[in-house]
Order: C-alpha cells, then sequence, then structure tokens
C-alpha cells in the first residue's frame, strides 16, 4: 500500500521534474515509474491513508524558485566597451526555446549599437516587429561578402544558427564573438566563440544597451538593409515550383498568431532562407538534431495542444511517413493543424552534396524514394487530404488553414528545386556585385 511517506514522495518528484524541466536550461526529464502487479485498476483498501489530504494551498505540491543567472558586471563593461569600439557590430540570434532576450530588450540593444539584426527562424524573433535580417543565408555567401569589410564584434544569443552560410561567414571572418547563454554552454557548431558569457540573455542585453554610447557605421548597416531587399525581390519572383516558394508563401501567409512547426532537412532550411521578416505573432519551432526526423508530427500536435493557436506543420514526405501514427493524437489531443506535406518522393536535401553524381549508390542509398501515395491516410486519421500544384498552393493554404485538420499535399521535384535555388542565388549574387 501506498503509505503516507510515499505519496509525498510522489508528489514531491512529480513537482520537481516540472521545475526541472522548465528551468535553466530548459528540456525533457526522464522519470522512472515502475509498476507491480497486479495493473488492473482494481481497489485496495488502504491505497491512499485516511489522513491524505490536498495541501490549502495554490500552485504544485512544492514549489521551487529560481533566479536568472545575474550579468557579471565585468562581462557588462567589457561587451560594452567592444562594441563601442567596433565599427561593424552583427547581433545574431540562433534557434531558442522562447524569444530571449525578449523583444523590448533586443531592440535597445539594436538601437544603441547599431548593429545589424540577423535572426534565425527558430530564435523567436525572425517574425514580430523588430527591424530583423532574413535573407543572410543568401547573401553572406563568400562570392559577395569578399567584397565587404568584415565584421568585427558579434553579439550572439542562442543555439549556433541553422544557417551553414552563416556560420561559416562567422569562421571565415573571424570577429570577436560574444556567446551569451543562460546555462554556460558553448552552444555552437564551428568553435569560433572567442568569449563565453553565462547570464540571463534578457538582463545581459538590457545591461549593455544602457552602456552602449556609439552606433557603428551607418554603411555597415545600410550594406545589409540593401542586400536584404535584393534577395527578397528575387523571392518575390521565384518559381513556385521551387520548394523554397512554399516556405516563403507559409511564412507570408500563416495566421497572426499561429504556431508553425517546420520539420528538419531542406523545410527549416528553406524558412531560414524564403521566410521573410513579418510583422506578426508566430511561434516557429523545430527539432534540431541528431534524430531530427522522428516524431515531427507528434511533437507539431504537443506543441500546438498547448494553445488556442493555429497549427501549422511543414513536413518532408520521409519525416510525414516516418511518424504517420502520430497522427492518432489529432482527436487526443483536439488540435486542428494544417499539414503541409512537401512530397519530393525521399531525401531531396542529398542534392546539396556531391554524391548526387555518384550514380550508383546515390539513389538507392541517399535519395531512397519510396513511391507512397498518402492520400491513404486521409480515411485512416480521419482527416481531409488534398493534392494542389506547386502554383495553386498559396492561394489554397490561405483559403484552409486554421479551419479544421487537412494535409495539402505538394508534389515537387528535389533536383529541379535545387536548381532553381542556385540560379536564384547567381542571379543575387549578380546583382550584388554590380552595385
Amino acid at each position: 500500500a501506498a503509505d503516507a511517506r510515499k505519496l509525498r514522495s510522489l508528489r514531491t518528484t512529480v513537482s520537481r521534474a516540472v521545475a526541472t524541466a522548465a528551468g535553466t536550461p530548459p528540456g525533457p526529464v526522464h522519470l522512472n515509474v515502475p509498476l507491480r502487479k497486479p495493473l488492473e485498476p482494481t481497489p485496495v483498501d488502504g491505497s491512499v491513508p485516511d489522513d491524505f489530504e490536498v495541501p490549502d494551498r495554490d500552485g504544485p505540491y512544492v514549489s521551487v524558485s529560481t533566479g536568472a543567472p545575474a550579468p557579471p558586471e565585468s562581462a557588462i563593461r567589457k561587451v560594452a566597451a567592444a562594441l563601442d569600439d567596433a565599427e561593424r557590430p552583427l547581433l545574431v540570434c540562433g534557434p531558442a526555446d522562447g524569444p530571449t532576450p525578449d523583444g523590448d530588450a533586443l531592440r535597445a540593444l539594436a538601437d544603441a549599437t547599431g548593429a545589424p539584426l540577423l535572426a534565425d527562424p527558430l530564435s523567436g524573433h525572425r517574425f514580430g516587429d523588430l527591424d530583423a535580417c532574413g535573407g543572410y543565408d543568401a547573401y553572406l555567401d563568400e562570392h559577395v561578402t569578399a567584397a565587404w569589410p568584415d565584421p568585427d564584434v558579434v553579439l550572439r544569443f542562442g543555439a549556433s544558427p541553422t544557417s551553414k552560410t552563416l556560420r561559416s561567414y562567422l569562421a571565415r571572418t573571424e570577429p570577436r564573438q560574444f556567446l551569451v547563454d543562460p546555462a554556460g554552454e558553448w552552444r555552437e557548431a564551428t568553435f569560433t566563440a572567442t568569449d563565453l558569457v553565462a547570464a540571463d540573455e534578457t538582463a545581459f542585453a538590457r545591461a549593455v544597451a544602457d552602456r552602449a554610447e556609439s552606433p557603428g557605421e551607418s554603411a555597415w548597416r545600410d550594406r545589409f538593409r540593401d542586400a536584404e531587399q535584393a534577395h527578397w525581390r528575387l523571392v518575390a519572383d521565384a518559381e513556385p515550383s521551387m520548394e523554397g516558394s512554399i516556405l516563403s508563401a507559409v511564412a507570408s501567409e500563416a495566421p497572426d498568431p499561429a504556431t508553425l512547426f517546420v520539420s528538419n532537412s531542406m523545410p527549416v532550411r528553406d524558412l531560414d532562407r524564403f521566410g521573410a521578416p513579418r510583422d506578426a505573432d508566430l511561434s516557429v519551432l523545430g527539432n534540431r538534431g541528431v534524430s531530427g526526423i522522428d516524431g515531427i508530427t507528434s511533437t507539431a500536435l504537443g506543441a500546438g495542444s498547448s494553445t488556442d493557436d493555429p497549427l501549422v506543420l511543414v513536413t518532408g514526405d520521409l519525416a510525414y511517413y516516418h511518424d504517420m501514427n502520430g497522427l492518432l493524437a489529432l482527436a487526443r489531443c483536439d488540435v486542428a493543424a494544417t499539414v503541409v506535406l512537401i512530397n519530393n518522393d525521399g531525401g531531396g536535401i542529398f542534392h546539396m552534396l556531391p554524391v548526387e553524381d555518384f550514380e550508383p549508390p546515390f539513389t538507392d542509398q541517399f535519395r531512397t524514394p519510396h513511391g507512397l501515395d498518402f492520400e491513404a491516410t486521409e480515411a485512416l486519421y480521419d482527416l481531409d487530404f488534398e493534392r494542389v500544384a506547386p502554383e495553386d498552393f498559396a492561394a489554397r493554404f490561405a483559403a484552409v488553414v486554421g479551419e479544421g485538420t487537412t494535409v495539402i499535399e505538394v508534389q515537387t521535384e528535389a533536383e529541379s528545386s535545387h536548381r532553381a535555388r542556385e540560379a536564384l542565388l547567381e542571379r543575387l549574387h549578380t546583382s550584388l556585385a554590380d552595385e
């Protein structure tokens, strides 16, 4: 029988686990729950002690109060001085669990330093009322930046950026790079950060903004502004059959507010390059990491169930197939989801690698086409399924999003999409070189 001590242990453990999951850094907590036979829900006399009572107080059984890491005064002075001396500063916000630092603090920091703000789509700052740059994945290529002066100081928040182009740019130009992380973790992929500041990101941004005194060169900001405008002009005229145009339409037509969950592989990369900054309350989420294909649909539905906002999931065909049974949670989570299924029949991302020129083994071992018809999921999971041509996607998406659960499949061709991306990139580089 569960005595009072065991019940206190159970309730305390659950409360502590929730506090840890929401702490610094936030993340999943593993709980072992051993169950003894019999497993049937048979009443057992004395299983709950007679003197067991719910505490007469609001909140969890036990509460945990944690303080945010206060910005060290020495670090505030050091970073503020470096930014004051910088002629070409940059602010970079990588993927984060929420919009950190908060928008007001980040705006104050950008205004005080005059630094262009490069916002990853998973940072919480690409979409909103900040003046953020979102096209850097296209124009920070060395073919363009070879003619640019290098940044001299970079202040980074969040994890390592999604954009390989941006990561390579920071490695190639070798600026002094301050990384701010509340858990004191070196979250970067290229080992180029020179200074780590363990502090609450919002508090640190505000403190540095209060100390900064001299904005950087206006010509530096103008350079990024002009490159942004050139990029988004070309994106507006891009071929609708290119997969990037689908993500462009999702970013521009998603409801305000909405939760947008983006699959790994090409969808998140296309959102990075083709999702234009917009003044809208979009909570953009994604699974990044070694097992990024795992549980895409399930994770999206879990995120969608925590809010009343419409849910949009953009997924590739392999990720959709891999977690198709996650659609069983539609009824349980009571989520109205619009699922954008980009079906290029396999792992289209591998066209980005030189291995695409080797046949075999490219098709069978890398692209792995499956030839599946996903329309059968309509009856299997009690949802609406429709297949649209790429040129009709934007209008159809805008018409059905938020109106119940619908899977919109867009069949694309991976290789031609890559060639279209390359052609668009070449046009941009030529355009910027001529200016």
